[in-house]
């Protein structure tokens, strides 16, 4: 039997233990609820969801067991898809609101037809702003890196030649797409500057840089587009694009615009660069009428739908393959123009007579210019084998008004000059274009229509009238 004294000491060990054990889970216990606490007070992890459960779970709410803030809206997402809704919109907006837009998002708002051209043209214009110093500083950056990281042989001999890498532009270190978008952007900006020294008003109603990568999409308005009561649109050809062509077809809508005068009210002229124009190896096979057919009619249609109740008289203009592109937008995409006017054409596309058109067009709205000349014009479905571009509009089976576009100095046979001369300032051609865009029909000198014959010797052929006219 052990003595009293060691039960007693064993005893009190034990309730130390416990007495320390209990302190222990007291703390563990407190600690507990300390980092309870602070978890409360924080939001709850996102719940990691299956792939079945996901589809079921809709809203922040259900995710996560907590209700969600609402996300705020700018005014741009109730914007309407259609162009005549959105222009009704825009006027139910704020001062504040419109401006807010703009400033937030100035390539959307630039991009929105049925808005009033000086609300696009003052976003556009501010997204080529940005563009300009953001390319700008991309560039010589690029440039910096390429001279910084050389080997020192390279920079001894780039220090010893001319020419050297030190000496090119910055914007030749850019990849090629962002460099045609730099070289857009210029080319635009100095269309503009010109356009507002010429005519003194301008307006940047359309300006993509990246479109087609780095093609470029633009239409620089001579005038105000707002407020004009005549308005055309010119639709360039082959082999254009914003940074090689973009000054050719500001040149000929600042031609019409001086041309057209005021006699007849106010005149808006819009050099519309505005799709993808294919190259001579793929004129006959590209899709390239056929979707800019689409974009031109949109284009114009969102012109009507910012006129709402004040519309003016609007003609199109096709040059070259651009009168291809005009005939296809008038034929299948409901072009909304209450004239048309192919120019220099190689064929009117799908249609096959004006009476393929809608409207006005199918009822003495259609006029043709084609110079006697122009080699261009020659390349139709009555002169090559598989009809590659269709009718030639100047024929008289297709039925349009033809007018005179001789050259004064025309060559003396067959040739490509001719084909540019069209918008010519002094030109007969530029004189009836005025007249058609300004509505002045009874000032246009018509032009004998070219015409089928069929030579027992030489077989079928055209014959064209006006290869004999002398040009005053």
């Amino acid at each position: 039997m052990a003595p009293i004294s060691s039960v007693d000491r064993g005893a009190a060990e034990a309730a130390r233990r416990r007495a320390e054990a209990a302190r222990i889970a007291a703390q563990a216990q407190a600690a507990a609820a300390k980092v309870k606490e602070k978890a409360a007070q924080k939001p709850q992890p996102q719940q990691t969801l299956t792939a079945f459960e996901g589809p079921r779970k809709v809203g922040a709410e259900r995710l996560t067991g907590q209700k969600a803030s609402p996300v705020a809206k700018g005014p741009l997402d109730a914007a309407p898809a259609d162009p005549k809704a959105r222009a009704g919109w825009w006027k139910q907006l704020s001062p504040t609101e419109q401006m807010q837009a703009v400033s937030s998002d100035p390539k959307k708002v630039g991009s929105l037809d049925g808005l009033p051209a000086s609300v696009r043209d003052t976003a556009n214009r501010q997204q080529l702003k940005n563009e300009l110093t953001q390319l700008t500083a991309e560039a010589d950056k690029a440039k910096k890196d390429y001279l910084d990281n050389r080997s020192l042989g390279d920079k001894l001999r780039d220090a010893l030649r001319p020419g050297s890498a030190a000496d090119e532009p910055a914007e030749k270190f850019l990849p090629e797409a962002k460099r045609h978008q730099l070289e857009n952007a210029r080319a635009v900006q100095k269309q503009l500057e010109r356009t507002e020294k010429e005519v003194g008003s301008a307006q940047l109603l359309v300006y993509d840089s990246a479109f087609v990568k780095g093609e470029g999409r633009a239409a620089i308005v001579a005038g105000n587009l707002d407020t004009a009561k005549h308005v055309s649109v010119s639709v360039p050809g082959l082999n254009s694009d914003v940074r090689d062509y973009m000054d050719n077809i500001t040149s000929d809508a600042l031609n019409l615009h001086k041309a057209a005068g005021k006699e007849h009210g106010e005149v808006a002229t819009v050099a519309w660069m505005g799709y993808d124009a294919p190259g001579f190896q793929n004129v006959a096979s590209d899709n390239a009428a056929e979707n800019g057919a689409k974009l031109l009619a949109a284009d114009v249609a969102g012109i009507r739908a910012s006129r709402e109740g004040n519309q003016p008289h609007l003609t199109v203009i096709g040059h070259s393959y651009g009168s291809t592109t005009a005939s296809i937008a008038a034929d299948k995409n409901g072009l909304q123009a209450d004239d048309l006017v192919l120019i220099g054409s190689p064929g009117a596309g799908s249609a096959k007579s004006v009476k393929d058109y809608d409207g006005p067009l199918a009822n003495g709205h259609v006029w043709s210019g084609s110079a006697s000349r122009d080699f261009v014009s020659w390349l139709n479905g009555s002169n090559l084998p598989g009809d590659p571009l269709g009718q030639d509009p100047t024929e008289n089976l297709f039925g349009a008004k033809r007018f005179t576009a001789e050259a004064t100095d025309r060559g003396d046979k067959s040739n490509f000059e001719d084909h540019s001369k069209y918008y010519r300032a002094g030109s007969e051609s530029l004189g009836n274009l005025a007249d058609i865009v300004t509505g002045n029909y009874g000032g246009v000198d018509s032009a004998k229509h070219r015409y089928g014959e069929h030579d027992w010797f030489k077989g079928n052929r055209v014959i064209d009238p006006e290869t004999q006219r002398p040009v005053s």
